[in-house]
């Protein structure tokens, strides 16, 4: 950092290891290199001022304090701003507030504990940044698969950036007594490994669906015979077109996932259209469409034809689940519910959407309403925690909608005298094309000859 300016920078660290003194003296030391206005950035500016501002960092010394005062002209406490005798300032922000930041000429920004952060800050000031020449360095804990997991994944393929992830291996802090003590009072290991071990895939207590199940089910491999004669179900989350969000298809046979569909910016018309297609092609036992966002793409469905099989599913709606609150929590604890199961594994195919899916089932935590109901995350609480919207993950939800017999439709003896899915299918067909109609035989005259 101190070697290129212009340089962006990452370093994940355990809790409890110094982010924040080293990141004060690096922006202390490049405001001395060079004159400008430099911001170090908290989630929220209730936290720079009791940490930095006004916190010890446990030597003895305040954070604020590592900034020499011989370099110091004055300082404002109220907006917790330092002027140096060399003409830089250095001033503590909250990005909770980012009309403070945006507009200003900063030419060094730190962002403490970065996985806190809303996302959108950094899109505010890179510009400035890179117009200047300016330097940004980003440190934290991790915190599930979020912005600030793209961002370390990103900068550690970078040459352009510097990147450093360590562990309490690395650091020897803390030690393996304090870690125990830790467990001993009650710290899950799910959480030892997220903070001392800078796990990106420790879930939460709260978490809904805990990553390590997810881990499960993307290696696992399931033979045929374990899904050929399950249920298979479709489920669809249009996208809101103007916006340019995605729509997503969703495909399930029995407890083998299939690669999801992935649509950016497509209109409801054309969405119902791949999805018409997709049931002609793939004759799903049921088609569950999210009734919000989706009703042109479930009407259309319905003017095509396929009214049998597709179903408007309203998120908000009630249920009957005596654990849930709505039908979307329903949805999702019946998906959890499938995807712990110790006995009956699902697969999800390991492809492109993969990671993206897998963060999208992991995000979400859950709380208990005053009736003991569960009750998932909102979008808008996942979007301040700096996860994206979980397009894939209420797809996948979507197919757990309603309970089905996921027992074998096919017996053992059919098995045995050669049956197939796709024996099954050609017979289903048939039965569709060929049922008798007592009309039929008009279609083989003419008008003339029905009348002669």
């Amino acid at each position: 950092m101190q070697d290129k300016p212009g340089l962006r920078g990452v370093f994940v660290w355990p809790r409890r290891n110094g982010k924040d003194m080293e990141s004060i003296n690096i922006l202390a030391a490049k405001a001395l290199q060079r004159v400008g206005d430099y911001a170090y950035v908290a989630p929220f500016a209730n936290q720079c001022r009791g940490i930095i501002w006004e916190g010890n960092a446990g030597t003895g010394m305040r954070f604020i304090d590592y900034i020499p005062r011989e370099v110091v002209e004055r300082k404002l406490d109220q907006s917790m701003k330092l002027f140096l005798k060399n003409g830089s300032t250095i001033q503590l922000y909250g990005s909770d507030n980012p009309d403070a930041l945006v507009g200003r000429n900063f030419v060094g920004i730190v962002f403490t504990e970065f996985s806190l952060h809303k996302d959108a800050i950094w899109g505010y000031l890179r510009p400035m940044l890179a117009e200047n020449g300016g330097w940004a360095l980003f440190n934290g804990t991790p915190r599930g698969m979020n912005h600030f997991y793209d961002m370390a994944q990103m900068a550690e393929r970078n040459d352009g950036w510097f990147y450093q992830k360590l562990t309490r291996d690395d650091t020897g802090f803390p030690t393996m007594e304090q870690i125990q003590e830790e467990r001993d009072a009650g710290m899950t290991e799910s959480l030892i490994e997220q903070e001392f071990y800078t796990s990106w895939t420790s879930s939460s207590e709260e978490t809904l669906i805990p990553l390590d199940k997810l881990e499960v089910a993307r290696n696992t491999t399931l033979a045929s015979a374990d899904f050929d004669f399950a249920p298979r179900i479709i489920g669809v989350d249009p996208a809101y077109a103007e916006k340019g969000d995605r729509a997503v298809i969703a495909r399930r046979h029995g407890r083998q996932w299939l690669t999801p569909i992935v649509f950016q910016g497509i209109d409801p018309m054309a969405l119902a259209s791949r999805v018409s297609q997709l049931i002609l092609e793939w004759r799903p036992n049921a088609v569950f469409v999210d009734a919000g966002r989706g009703e042109a793409v479930w009407s259309r469905l319905y003017q095509l034809g396929h009214e049998s099989v597709v179903t408007p599913i309203d998120f908000g709606g009630t249920t009957y689940d005596r654990l849930c609150h709505r039908k979307k929590d329903e949805m999702w604890n019946r998906m959890k519910n499938a995807l712990c199961h110790p006995e009956r594994p699902h697969a999800i195919p390991d492809d492109e959407h993969t990671e993206e899916l897998i963060r999208d089932l992991s995000a979400p935590t859950y709380t208990l309403n005053e009736r003991a109901k569960l009750v998932l995350e909102s979008k808008k609480s996942l979007k301040d925690r700096g996860f994206r919207s979980t397009d894939l993950g209420d797809a996948a939800a979507l197919t757990f909608a309603e309970d089905f017999d996921e027992t074998p439709i096919i017996t053992q003896r059919m098995k045995d005298a050669g049956m197939t899915p796709e024996i099954l299918q050609q017979l289903a067909e048939t039965d569709q094309e060929d049922r008798y109609d007592p009309m039929n035989f008009m279609e083989s005259y003419g008008e003339e000859d029905m009348y002669q």
